[in-house]
Order: structure tokens, then C-alpha cells, then sequence
């Protein structure tokens, strides 16, 4: 038993790439996501990270998606709705089917926060924060320039021009984390 332990303490430990407003690890490495609705702490294992990812997303998602529908088939009334459909239905599987699978952690740790920057230095290369800075700057370009093509209305003009400014803050972020490594 005593060679397992030290296999076990010897394998290292498997890095996850998430960040954020609510992720945290604690005094043990461990990444934590803080749900500050229901006041818990849930630990996320490295199977659990792309889910988890598409759920701290899911509302640029189901805004992207409004903006879709407003722009292909519905008026920007019923893609609005459509969008705060989406929300809740998502937002109740979040928190009604995916948080009761992860295992509930009591002391969270709130001086370790993962901000974005720090994951984009620890995990990125050189040349993926330059292509991403520049992708992220072209969306918010093409964003806003296809709602103007477009002639969208007041209402999608707005969402789209918010979408671009998202782009454009993350493209200065990428931008930043370039200029930080130096």
C-alpha cells in the first residue's frame, strides 16, 4: 500500500484550464468553482472542464443566438424571447442536473482567484495570444459591420455593437497578456 501512495503522490497533477469571476483554487491545487447563488463551493475534476467552460459561457452563447435567429428567421421580439427561453432552460440544468454532480467543497479559498490574464500566460503560447487578439478583434469588427450590412434594427444594432465591445475587450486583454510576457 505504502508504493501506491507514493505512485500516487508522484503523478502530476493534471492542470485545468479555467478561469474566471467565480473560479478559485484551493490550498491543496484544486480548481473551484463558487456558485454565488446558492453560496457553495463545487470542485471541478479535470473531465468536468469543458462542460463547465460551456456553462460559465452560456449566456454570450444563448446572446449569440438570439442575435442569429433575430438576423436569420424571427424579429428581434421573438428572437428576445427565444433568448430568455434558452436562459432559463439552460440556466435550470446548470443548476438543477450539472452542480448536483460535482462534489460540494466547505472552504473555499477567496485569495486565489484564476483570473483570465493568469490563464492565458500559464496556458497559452506567444503565437496563440496573437491570433486570438486578432481574431477577437476581427469579430467585434465584423459584429457590428454586419448589423450595419444588415440594417438591423435599433434593438439588434445595440446587442451587436455590446458583442463588439466584448470582442474588442478581449482582444485588449490578449493584447495586454502579450506586452505582460514580454
Amino acid at each position: 500500500m505504502s508504493k501506491n501512495k507514493k505512485k500516487k503522490k508522484q503523478e502530476p497533477r493534471e492542470t485545468i484550464r479555467l478561469s474566471g469571476r467565480n473560479v478559485y483554487t484551493d490550498k491543496n491545487g484544486r480548481v473551484i468553482y463558487y456558485d454565488w447563488l446558492t453560496k457553495q463551493g463545487y470542485l471541478i475534476q479535470k473531465e468536468h472542464e469543458g462542460r463547465m467552460t460551456l456553462f460559465k459561457n452560456r449566456f454570450v452563447i444563448v446572446l449569440f443566438a438570439a442575435i442569429l435567429f433575430a438576423g436569420t428567421f424571427l424579429n428581434w421580439t421573438q428572437a428576445v424571447v427565444a433568448g430568455v427561453v434558452m436562459a432559463v432552460l439552460i440556466e435550470l440544468y446548470f443548476r438543477l442536473s450539472y452542480l448536483k454532480k460535482l462534489e460540494v467543497v466547505e472552504d473555499v479559498d477567496f485569495q486565489h482567484r484564476l483570473t483570465a490574464l493568469q490563464s492565458i500566460l500559464e496556458h497559452k503560447s506567444r503565437t496563440q495570444i496573437i491570433a486570438l487578439a486578432a481574431l477577437y478583434l476581427v469579430f467585434a469588427v465584423l459584429v457590428v459591420l454586419n448589423a450595419y450590412l444588415e440594417d438591423y434594427s435599433m434593438g439588434l444594432n445595440i446587442l451587436s455593437g455590446c458583442l463588439g465591445v466584448v470582442g474588442l475587450y478581449f482582444s485588449a486583454l490578449h493584447i495586454y497578456a502579450l506586452i505582460k510576457m514580454g
